[in-house]
């Protein structure tokens, strides 16, 4: 009995590696194009659920996707849902995208916005795309908007 207690966790961690490389081979036969269209297509739908799956899709593999025709789905949805988590998400999305318009429709956004939190979410994510795009200071979000954050 002791002897197979000590290749139990020898076997899990066999079974970890296992999942772990068929999990990287997967990622590497992906065909980005075709994901990237369906997740535009699934924006554009009106199913909430999908849309949501999409966003997160998009937010875990932003690196690899091209949505921008789908920017303008993100901002609808941002602009106008009900529910603040569904448009935190919208606003992560956005940001995950680095979509310059829509980064500057979060900054107008800020001095419209009722909800606390997403505005300093908000306010968080557009100074950092900002700063990592390296703009000059003229370009930067104003201070004021900043600042009135309570």
């Amino acid at each position: 009995m002791k002897p197979s207690m000590k290749l139990i966790p020898v076997l899990i961690l066999g079974f970890f590696l296992l999942a772990w490389s068929n999990d990287q081979a997967q990622e590497r036969k992906v065909n980005w194009d075709a994901f990237s269209k369906n997740l535009v297509m699934a924006l554009a739908t009106p199913n909430e659920g999908l849309q949501q799956s999409a966003m997160q899709m998009i937010i875990r593999y932003s690196d690899n996707l091209n949505v921008d025709g789908a920017i303008f789905d993100i901002v609808r949805i941002f602009r106008n849902h009900k529910n603040p988590q569904v448009r935190r998400l919208a606003m992560v999305t956005i940001y995950k995208m680095q979509h310059g318009w829509a980064m500057d429709f979060l900054k107008r956004n800020l001095k419209f916005e009722k909800d606390e939190t997403i505005r300093k979410h908000c306010c968080c994510m557009v100074n950092a795309y900002y700063y990592s795009q390296k703009v000059t200071p003229a370009e930067k979000p104003v201070p004021s908007l900043i600042t009135g954050i309570k």
